[in-house]
């Protein structure tokens, strides 16, 4: 990941408008959205060429993490995936329902329990594409030796 210089130009200018700004913290936040941008943008382009938003993506990789039916509860559902309300997920799982790839249906034993499973076409996307996903993702660490990605593991594991 290459920002030409960018990261030094946006502190340069911090510190010049407020040169009491700490200079670590400010060439640290810089990185940090430099980084999370670029990840942001690598992770939606790849789900953009497979016709999904990343909460799609979230919600039928979810299910699949889930292995045996590849099927949870809208209630675990929500709570495995990294989307903000049950609201949103009814949104996606709804979207995901009119492209094939999910089924909902009632639970047998709590009629007011609704399943959400992968279809046997959603399950195949799924499988091809998830190992794809990774090797994409890991693109945006190539530079870095396996013991800088352990160390960077150890660091972003204190502060998420």
């Amino acid at each position: 990941m290459k920002n030409n210089g960018k990261d030094k130009e946006i502190f340069r200018e911090w510190m010049d408008i407020n040169p009491n700004l700490s200079d670590i913290d400010v060439k640290l936040n810089t990185q940090f959205v430099l980084f999370s941008n670029n990840i942001i943008n690598t992770r939606c382009n790849f789900c953009k060429s497979y016709g999904l938003n990343t909460s799609e993506f979230d919600v039928i990789a979810t299910l699949y993490r889930s292995g045996g039916k590849h099927e949870l509860t809208a209630k675990e559902l929500k709570e495995r995936t990294l989307l903000p309300s049950s609201g949103a997920l009814s949104n996606r799982v709804d979207r995901l329902e009119s492209k094939g790839l999910t089924k909902r249906r009632h639970d047998i034993r709590d009629k007011r329990s609704v399943k959400v499973a992968l279809t046997k076409s959603g399950l195949e996307l799924v499988q091809k594409i998830h190992p794809i996903f990774f090797d994409v993702m890991s693109e945006q660490f190539s530079n870095l030796s396996d013991d800088d990605k352990k160390s960077l593991i150890n660091i972003m594991s204190k502060i998420t």
